[in-house]
């Protein structure tokens, strides 16, 4: 009988989501300094005023593309020997990132701010598959 789900069972878990892992560490590390960039009293009026406008959804929403294409960048630079990467790999991609984002929404917005990469919604959720399947495009076939 067919087992739908037994191909799951033989891909790469554990490398997919150590890149994840680095992914998400890497990029609340870059909101971090953002946010300390941006907390200056010259700029802050300035940033306040961007990311009250429609302007700040928009960046939000490119940051979320920024995480996919990185996770498929970090995938390749690191785990390019260890696995072929193919269309499958990169949908399991997608489920380990919205883990790691899920796991930081719970980290408190005073030590970690959460200004680019917020907590994943639907729409984040859609812009981090699109830069996971945009920049590995050339691993679809």
């Amino acid at each position: 009988m067919f087992d739908p789900l037994r191909p799951l069972k033989y891909l790469p878990w554990t490398e997919l989501l150590q890149v994840a892992l680095v992914t998400i560490g890497f990029t609340t590390l870059l909101d971090w300094a953002f946010f300390q960039a941006a907390d200056t009293p010259p700029l802050r009026p300035f940033v306040a005023q961007i990311f009250n406008s429609a302007f700040g959804f928009l960046i939000g929403l490119a940051a979320a593309v920024g995480v996919g294409a990185l996770a498929v960048a970090v995938m390749e630079r690191w785990y390019r020997q260890r696995f072929v990467i193919t269309n499958s790999i990169l949908w399991a991609l997608v489920p380990c990132l919205a883990l790691w984002l899920w796991l930081r929404s719970f980290l408190p917005d005073t030590i970690f701010p959460q200004l680019l990469t917020p907590f994943l919604g639907f729409n984040s959720l859609i812009c981090v598959i699109l830069g996971v399947f945009w920049k590995g495009k050339s691993y679809w076939r």
